[in-house]
């Protein structure tokens, strides 16, 4: 029996069986990361397609919300079309959150502008 020729093959079968480990190890790193740059940059689509629909619609109290959420699911659904609906909705929804809050936010800040004004005048 030849031990050289044993050891031989068992660090051959020993090299494929890492190098087969480590190829799908690096497909599934390489799927995940895939999936989250696709999943970011849906999301971003889907921003810009919740702040042009406040452009288009301009903000008559709630009867645009379903023609803003109409416009934007047509619009991503034509980009991204094996997408689901049900996926689709609570990251519009979410948009849509973030968009009403910067807006909150944007109006809290011009009320301080206008009333710091407002004391300097007084004041001064």
């Amino acid at each position: 029996m030849d031990w050289n020729l044993i050891l031989d093959y068992g660090i051959r079968v020993l090299g494929i069986a890492i190098g087969t480990l480590a190829a799908t190890f690096m497909s599934i790193i390489f799927a995940k990361i895939k999936a989250k740059l696709s999943e970011a940059k849906v999301s971003a689509f889907i921003d810009k397609c919740v702040r042009a629909a406040e452009q288009q619609f301009p903000n008559l109290g709630k009867k645009t919300g379903p023609e803003k959420f109409a416009y934007v699911m047509e619009i991503v659904k034509k980009k991204y079309p094996k997408l689901d609906e049900g996926y689709l909705k609570p990251l519009i929804e979410g948009a849509v959150y973030a968009v009403s809050e910067q807006t909150k936010q944007i109006a809290k800040e011009s009320k301080t502008e206008e009333a710091a004004k407002i004391n300097n005048l007084t004041i001064g």
